[in-house]
């Protein structure tokens, strides 16, 4: 497996591919936009992008514990709104850390129905296969 740009179609990609055989969890569900802030606009980010604000908007869905879609953009409706500084995420990803500690730290913004990305994706992120996913992540992303 190749490395890939971070937020690129590319790194969309890499999500869906390394989460493809994540076993099915009833009733673990949630939608999000990721709203990732302070982007350079000297990067090779192009996809999804306010260049103006810059800033970079992508989108997930979980249903069932599986990844169902991302992408570039953002979804009208979504149970959560994930706001994180370029650096912020980056660190993350970079270490192969659990959102978790990025949310405790303050690092990690979110709003709306967060119990549902904190509780009810719980049987989700705290898997054997969540850490793997973040470990190829981290392996995997040029920044």
């Amino acid at each position: 497996m190749q490395n890939v740009q971070y937020l690129s179609e590319a790194w969309f990609e890499l999500n869906r591919q390394t989460t493809s055989e994540w076993s099915e969890r009833l009733g673990v569900n949630c939608s999000a936009n990721f709203v990732i802030s302070e982007v350079s606009l000297d990067t090779d980010v192009l996809t999804g992008t306010d260049a103006l604000a810059h800033k970079v908007h992508y989108y997930l869905v979980v249903q069932d514990g599986r990844l169902a879609e991302m992408g570039a953009g953002k979804l009208t409706r979504t149970d959560v709104s994930i706001n994180y500084k370029y650096y912020d995420a980056r660190a993350e990803i970079a270490a192969g850390d659990h959102p978790d500690l990025a949310y405790m730290s303050g690092r990690m913004k979110l709003e709306g129905d967060y119990a549902r990305w904190i509780f009810g994706l719980r049987p989700l992120l705290d898997s054997a296969e969540y850490t793997a996913y973040r470990l190829a992540l981290a392996q995997h992303t040029d920044f």
